[in-house]
């Protein structure tokens, strides 16, 4: 005759492993759909823009300028030449805070480079510009020379660096550099009309203090 209470005992067995497997199989779903979940929202989400350097030092742009009017000397005797052929010279510094969600405060100041036998040239004060997520600002040879304060005894042609840093108690993102060189060969009597060339370079920042 069958053990009545180990037959009652056996079926009431069944649901209980049941209920336990699927309450460790939803367990498990959710831990899946949870680190799904998760992880699409870290690639979903926005970059965030990081403060630029370069090694273990703050970035520094540095971007070379030519500006002005270049004419023949006639002093020079080659194989002497001037800095730059004659002809009239124009410089755009273009700046892109390419960031999203980080805004950019920018110190710019701008140092004429001399030859070696003259005194240095000038270096301009510091002035601080504000470029918000996504926005672009230009420096070109108009804004370079009202950096200086004495720009009424600027010759009438200029070379040098633009140099741009972020402000030491404020994040500096890494921005986006371009400059664009205009260049226009002048006649014998030194005006304007021979062929316009035109370059643009692209600036990589440098480590700095």
């Amino acid at each position: 005759m069958p053990n009545l209470e180990l037959a009652s005992a056996s079926v009431g067995t069944i649901p209980n492993e049941t209920i336990k497997g699927r309450k460790f199989m939803l367990k498990r779903i959710w831990l899946i759909t949870a680190s799904v979940a998760v992880f699409a929202a870290i690639q979903c989400a926005p970059a965030r823009a990081q403060n630029c350097s370069v090694g273990r030092l703050p970035c520094v742009y540095s971007v070379k300028f030519i500006c002005g009017d270049q004419s023949a000397n006639p002093n020079l005797h080659l194989p002497s030449e001037p800095p730059v052929k004659p002809g009239n010279y124009a410089t755009a510094v273009n700046i892109h805070n390419f960031h999203q969600d980080q805004k950019a405060f920018i110190l710019k100041r701008a140092v004429i480079a001399n030859p070696e036998n003259q005194p240095p040239g000038q270096v301009s004060p510091s002035r601080q510009v504000a470029l918000g997520p996504g926005q672009a600002f230009e420096i070109d040879c108009s804004d370079i020379v009202s950096l200086f304060p004495s720009s009424s005894t600027l010759p009438p042609f200029i070379k040098g660096f633009v140099e741009l840093r972020g402000l030491p108690t404020s994040p500096f993102p890494t921005l986006s550099v371009t400059a664009v060189y205009t260049a226009q060969a002048t006649t014998a009597a030194g005006t304007q009309g021979g062929p316009v060339s035109v370059e643009v370079v692209p600036v990589q920042p440098f480590g700095g203090p």
